[in-house]
């Protein structure tokens, strides 16, 4: 009864001393871990209007990350980010990495290999309005865990472990308008964290009690760090771009919208309806220069289909919109 006291009252010391340092240590793990944690864990600015359309492209890793413990992590890294921005609720986020394997079922519908209503169609894939495509240009990690720091023990089978890890994390991206290619935004995310790791370890006649880590790896909080903040410059970015859409169809005064309420458009909402007057392009590479648009009504949503919405027009000018004419969401 003696030795099982003491060896209590070496637990309780070492649990003591765990709560003391805890506070001071860095990279503590305050989210969710396993299958249901999350990667956006901080606050995103809301985008204004019906949710764009928005895609992760390529992130390839150059410069020093572009070592043979990296060489991998830009495909990991860009389907992170594409969890993000789903997680932020603010875009209908698009596939594109399994994009070739989407054609091979359509080509295998086409041929008649696969037949039904459900097999997929040429042309219904949605387009991206926004691609946002990168670089990892730092992706280290120094420390390797407990170990690195030495240990505290009493008695020997009782111990409390200190080590310290650190993890970099720099990733460059742009954040493309699909239309024109134009570049509406070009950001950096970095992120540096070191922690302290504890551990602890203590065994009662040979039975372990417990081993617990309390910290996350200072290279994965890093990485989260840095996707939570590329959203937010994302979300930042085209809040300031104003919503595009286009109508559908023009009947009995009724205008009809190519986004719904999946999107967001909810009733009451205002589009401007406008019309491409002239384009300027550049005559020695076709890029486009300028559109002068002309404002030809309003259309204020009193119907909303999950796909499709529709409203009332009020016109400007003279003249009915037609099919293809686009739609300006108006704050």
């Amino acid at each position: 009864m003696t030795n099982r006291r003491l060896v209590d009252r070496r637990t309780a010391i070492l649990l003591t001393t765990a709560a003391a340092l805890a506070p001071a240590a860095r990279g503590l793990a305050d989210q969710p871990q396993g299958q249901n944690a999350r990667i956006l864990t901080a606050p995103v600015p809301t985008v204004p209007g019906p949710h764009r359309t928005i895609a992760v492209g390529n992130i390839d890793v150059m410069g020093p990350a572009a070592n043979a413990s990296a060489t991998n992590v830009g495909g990991p890294i860009a389907a992170m980010l594409t969890t993000a921005l789903s997680e932020s609720g603010d875009f209908i986020v698009l596939e594109r990495d399994a994009v070739a394997q989407m054609v091979t079922e359509m080509d295998m519908a086409k041929s008649g290999v696969s037949t039904g209503t459900a097999a997929p169609q040429p042309g219904h894939i949605l387009p991206a309005q926004y691609l946002v495509v990168g670089s990892i240009t730092d992706y280290t990690a120094t420390g390797a865990g407990s170990g690195n720091g030495g240990g505290l023990s009493i008695g020997g089978s009782t111990a409390l472990t200190l080590g310290g890890s650190s993890g970099n994390v720099g990733i460059d991206l742009r954040i493309v308008d699909t239309r024109t290619g134009e570049v509406v935004k070009a950001f950096k995310v970095h992120h540096k964290l070191t922690s302290m790791n504890l551990g602890l370890s203590s065994a009662v006649s040979g039975i372990p009690v417990a081993t617990n880590s309390f910290f996350n790896t200072p290279l994965g909080d890093a990485t989260r760090r840095a996707l939570n903040d590329a959203v937010v410059q994302i979300a930042a970015a085209l809040a300031a771009v104003p919503w595009r859409g286009q109508v559908v169809q023009v009947e009995n005064g009724l205008v009809y919208v190519n986004a719904g309420g999946d999107a967001g458009v909810a009733v009451g909402d205002k589009m401007s309806v406008q019309r491409i007057g002239e384009s300027f392009t550049d005559p020695a590479t076709g890029a486009l220069l300028s559109e002068h648009m002309v404002e030809l009504g309003t259309v204020t949503i009193t119907g909303v289909e999950p796909k499709l919405a529709s409203g009332t027009y009020v016109a400007t000018i003279p003249g009915d919109p037609v099919r293809g004419d686009f739609l300006i969401f108006e704050r």
